[in-house]
């Protein structure tokens, strides 16, 4: 629910995502539409895999728990598990694959050892498209899906108009390969928790591999502390007006630094207690556009930006371009993942100098965060590369190794020797080289999530802390576990459409006063019905 985004780069998203919803009829031809029972709870137990955790895993310094808290690590495994030791997965073939790109491209594959070595790994020389992360990435989809033109795997989001109608017309149905016991083939695959398969389940059939992240896809709120520092001020904000004061001293213009490097309107929103997507207010399905706080957030928004305390090229700028001025000391402060912190340090932040602002409330207090959905997106494969399937998994397989195997060592840090070195127990990682490792594999295949750092535990300390608040208050949106047909094909259009109303609204366009026309017609074009769809939903697991 970023918003954040350009209005160039979201007319070019409606161009792109309409391109795939004129498909719709050919689509519903294949996929024959979808149904609450079709996505009910039996219809997709039956698709899930079986779950069963990997043999000789590590028990956690920081236990997780079952609201969502991830298990966390503050040292490294002294021995790792040598899982394809000898063994490849691939065939020897190319793997081509579709990722997004959330910071700056790879260095090419001849100055590049961490992608000579996946390739020597994998037994197939690894082949991506990277494109920025956001609305070029739904166009580079559209453009695929128009000539059936597909990598051997690709990375998807639900920001496709009728998803479950695109999967049963253009992607593999994994039911036969990974359901129920099927997927004790694939070890590392079958040690992802069920609750992220059930997103790849459509109409009974799984058609994807989860790329888990849990609260790691939570939205949180990023400061320097180095720049904070700098500028006279404290890293700390115990309600709204601290944090415009905090702006303000971290902010100069002369030298090209501005506080936020994206808009915080989303922040706002959840120091004002707006919960995240739709939830159930007495009985009844209510969206966040609706809250009565969105004016109240929308023209703090506004103030902030009108104060000059927002980079003014964000509007033109993609994410990536986000964190490489927070990376270059250009913005004190940035909206983003949970799952980006480890990343930042690749902007070359200090890792010591990266924290996370709890939220807050507007006027003091405690406020609930977002919780986000529990993967990142999915893996799929294309249902023209069929007679190669096994192969494809068993590499999605090797890219699933858990945390404490020396492959998932080998695929979050690089290798030894060159990507980083082991020095009294704690892993020092050459900054110059962690570009290397920008291939977007970790998006065609991933295990479950953990926090880890065996270089600085104060980050997992800080990241399990910040993560328990959010797993026993936090919201999440309740379209993300509950199917309706008309959000799966009118939400991006109705995304859209807030993105652009809120950019108005913030860059003062339009006034405050015209969200109230903008929610009575979203409910007109779709919201109204998507609640009645998401009830019957609910009233479907309810009764289950």
């Amino acid at each position: 629910m970023s918003s954040s985004l350009s209005r160039r780069d979201l007319l070019r998203a409606g161009a792109a995502l309409g391109a795939l919803a004129a498909a719709g009829p050919a689509l519903s031809a294949c996929g024959g539409g979808s149904s609450s029972n079709g996505n009910s709870p039996q219809s997709k137990k039956a698709a899930l895999p079986t779950y069963k955790r990997f043999p000789g895993l590590p028990a956690p310094d920081l236990p997780g728990n079952a609201d969502g808290l991830l298990d966390a690590y503050t040292t490294y495994p002294s021995k790792l598990i040598d899982v394809w030791a000898g063994k490849t997965p691939g065939d020897g073939k190319p793997l081509t694959g579709l990722a997004q790109l959330n910071g700056a491209a790879p260095p090419s594959l001849d100055k590049n050892v961490y992608w000579q070595t996946m390739n020597q790994r994998l037994g197939s020389p690894v082949q991506m498209q990277l494109v920025n992360a956001g609305n070029d990435f739904n166009t580079k989809i559209a453009t695929m899906s128009a000539g059936n033109d597909f990598p051997d795997i690709m990375q998807i989001n639900s920001s496709i108009p009728a998803l479950d109608r695109f999967l049963e017309a253009k992607m593999l149905d994994l039911t036969p390969y990974l359901s129920g016991d099927k997927v004790l083939k694939y070890p590392a695959l079958a040690n992802i928790p069920s609750r992220y398969w059930e997103a790849c389940v459509f109409n009974g059939k799984l058609f994807g591999l989860p790329i888990p992240r849990g609260l790691l896809s939570a939205w949180a709120l990023y400061y320097r502390s180095d720049l904070v520092e700098a500028a006279g001020g404290e890293a700390k904000v115990s309600n709204f007006q601290d944090l415009y004061q905090l702006a303000k001293a971290t902010t100069d213009a002369k030298k090209g630094i501005w506080a936020f490097a994206n808009s915080p309107l989303d922040y706002i929103r959840m120091m004002l207690s707006i919960p995240a997507g739709w939830q159930r207010v007495d009985g009844k399905m209510v969206n966040y556009v609706e809250h009565e706080h969105q004016q109240q957030a929308l023209e703090s928004a506004r103030k902030i930006v009108a104060d000059g305390l927002v980079n003014p090229d964000v509007a033109a700028a993609p994410p990536s371009q986000w964190q490489q001025w927070f990376g270059g000391k250009k913005a004190a402060l940035l909206g983003g993942t949970y799952s980006a912190w480890g990343g930042l340090t690749q902007q070359g932040v200090p890792a010591d100098k990266i924290g996370i602002f709890n939220v807050v409330g507007y006027d003091g207090g405690d406020a609930p965060g977002w919780k986000g959905g529990l993967n990142n997106n999915i893996a799929v494969i294309p249902a023209k590369n069929k007679d190669r399937a096994e192969t494809l998994l068993k590499i999605a397989d090797f890219l699933a190794s858990p945390f404490g195997t020396s492959e998932n060592r080998l695929i979050s840090t690089g290798v030894e020797g060159h990507n980083y070195t082991v020095k009294n127990g704690k892993i020092e990682v050459d900054q110059d080289r962690v570009n290397e490792r920008s291939l977007g594999l970790t998006y065609l295949g991933a295990p479950p999530p953990v926090i880890a750092s065996s270089s600085d535990p104060a980050y997992v300390q800080g990241e399990y802390k910040a993560q328990q608040k959010l797993a026993a208050d936090g919201t999440m949106d309740l379209a993300l576990t509950l199917f309706s047909e008309t959000n799966s094909r009118k939400s991006p259009q109705l995304e859209t459409e807030r993105q652009n109303m809120e950019f108005d609204i913030i860059l003062g366009r339009k006034p405050v006063s015209a969200w109230a026309d903008f929610v009575t017609k979203w409910r007109t074009e779709g919201g109204d019905k998507i609640r009645t769809e998401l009830e019957a939903a609910a009233k479907t697991v309810a009764g289950k």
